[in-house]
């Protein structure tokens, strides 16, 4: 089986991750099968700088926490120290983050039939959604 794309998503909050207001639009999009969630972590970042990462699963008895649901990703571990470290420099001093690796499984179809078609897919990019709307804003549509 062809996997879909996978993609990093770190999502930052001031405080905390407020898991309860993230909770069903998550599962919504896993139950429709529009993505699978392949791993997540919460990273924080403290004002001096310093990255740590934490598994869902520390998160026992809070129900910010608990709402996410570890047992909704497919592998977990798979987003290394490495990866830590990478994401975490983008995340604001202070701040904390759920960083989540997906896979668009709308997508694996398409690439099935793309191969059978004789083609592969050689480039993909992702436009953040506030590039867009800053970008039609500036052209007067929207």
């Amino acid at each position: 089986m062809k996997r879909g794309p996978l993609e990093f998503v770190v999502v930052e909050f001031p405080d905390r991750v407020p898991g309860r207001a993230l909770a069903p639009e998550l599962h919504r999009l896993v139950d429709q099968e529009i993505v699978r969630v392949i791993d997540m972590v919460v990273v924080t970042r403290s004002t001096d700088g310093a990255v740590t990462a934490h598994e869902l699963g520390e998160y026992e008895g809070d129900p910010d926490f608990e709402a996410l649901d570890p047992d909704i990703q497919a592998l977990d571990g798979l987003i290394s120290e490495q990866d830590v470290r990478d994401l975490g420099e983008s995340i604001t001093p202070g701040a904390t983050a759920l960083v989540l690796l997906f896979e668009h499984l709308w997508l694996r179809s398409m690439r099935t039939t793309i191969a059978e078609a004789g083609g592969a897919v050689v480039f993909t990019e992702r436009i953040p959604g506030p590039v867009v709307d800053a970008i039609e804003a500036a052209s007067g549509g929207g």
